[in-house]
């Protein structure tokens, strides 16, 4: 296959692959108006209002898990950790640094040298498209 029909071949499967995830969206918003009140309903029989339930509708029993998402307040939590001691700050606490590349490729030649070890460089996500000529 010459490299014009793989480019093709691509955008069709870009295409269909958007087109199916579009479908499974709806399918799952479909499925989650339907069985996402009576799993917690379930639920809530047995005093939660996450976890696992399993329902039944007509012969067929579904298991149904209602996930929980924990988002935290990122100001609220700094100031919190800030007014614990440091050992339990740093027991509870996750705390990741990182570095702009703007902000470093602009950075004064001794800040570069200095965080120079730190820094690795990969390959990172690899694309490839036609110009228009």
């Amino acid at each position: 296959m010459n490299s014009i029909k793989l480019f093709e071949r691509r955008d069709e499967l870009k295409q269909i692959i958007a087109d199916f995830r579009a479908e499974l969206k709806d399918v799952e918003e479909q499925l989650s108006d339907m069985f996402l009140p009576l799993a917690r309903d379930a639920l809530r029989v047995n005093g939660k209002d996450f976890g696992t339930a399993h329902i039944v509708e007509g012969n067929v029993r579904m298991k149904v898990n209602v996930a929980k998402k924990i988002t935290w307040d990122q100001d609220e939590l700094r100031d919190t950790f800030d007014n614990m001691t440091p050992e339990n700050a740093q027991h509870y606490a996750k705390l990741t640094y990182g570095v702009e590349e703007r902000k470093y490729t602009s950075a004064p030649p001794s800040i570069k040298a200095t965080l120079e070890n730190c820094r690795t460089t990969e390959v990172g996500r690899f694309s490839v498209e036609i110009e228009d000529q």
